[in-house]
């Protein structure tokens, strides 16, 4: 965007390991640690003046106890501290107004950026072309022996002029595209569009690889 250097990162899903103990299921307490340093990392890596926050920023929204709020306001201090910080609301972030009081921070549905609509992907939206999140698309890769590693993706549906984001969190187990209990794309956003010409794009060590078309993940067999 040429709008100056503009960090888009959806799903960051703060507040996970709160959710988790909830459920009797107790995990070190390393997610918010480590988003906060690979953010960290993005921003310098990029120089980015501007940090969009595509949704869903907390995970826990069954609950009134508000146990993610001060991951959500840790993380959205230090972005603050190094460049402007945009809140986009996703279905997860009941209460954001409430947590991000008296911080300074633009919240909103959406935004648009140097003629892009940037949204979360929960609900319906018109603007294109369009950034959205909420999807969470992963592929697994299997080797010769069946083990497996599980990728998250971007999505570019170029005919109608949308990318969908990975979930930023590594917790967020991913909305497996190859051969998942859902694997079609769920989002009102590509309600009644045949996704079989997407392209989908993995993150690896190694970088972004190119897996190929919707159809053609999902025809993978081993």
């Amino acid at each position: 965007m040429e709008d100056g250097r503009t960090l888009v990162l959806a799903d960051l899903h703060l507040g996970y390991e709160d959710a988790l103990e909830g459920d009797g299921l107790h995990f070190p307490r390393i997610h918010t640690m480590g988003l906060m340093e690979e953010l960290l990392a993005a921003i310098e890596r990029h120089g980015a003046n501007r940090v969009v926050l595509l949704g869903d920023i907390k995970h826990d929204f069954a609950r009134g106890r508000w146990e993610s709020r001060d991951d959500v306001r840790t993380v959205v201090s230090m972005v603050r501290e190094c460049a402007e910080c945009t809140v986009v609301t996703g279905n997860h972030d009941n209460f954001i107004q409430n947590i991000l009081s008296g911080m300074d921070v633009e919240i909103s549905d959406s935004v648009e950026i140097d003629g892009h609509t940037l949204a979360h992907g929960h609900g319906e939206v018109g603007g294109r072309p369009l950034v959205i999140g909420h999807e969470h698309p992963s592929v697994r890769i299997f080797d010769r022996v069946g083990g497996f590693i599980k990728v998250p993706c971007f999505i570019h549906d170029e005919e109608n002029s949308v990318v969908v984001l990975p979930a930023f969190s590594p917790m967020a187990p991913g909305n497996d595209l190859c051969n998942g209990l859902r694997p079609e794309l769920f989002s009102p956003v590509f309600k009644n569009q045949p996704d079989n010409g997407m392209m989908v794009y993995g993150c690896t060590d190694i970088g972004i690889l190119s897996l190929g078309t919707m159809d053609e993940i999902r025809a993978m067999r081993i």
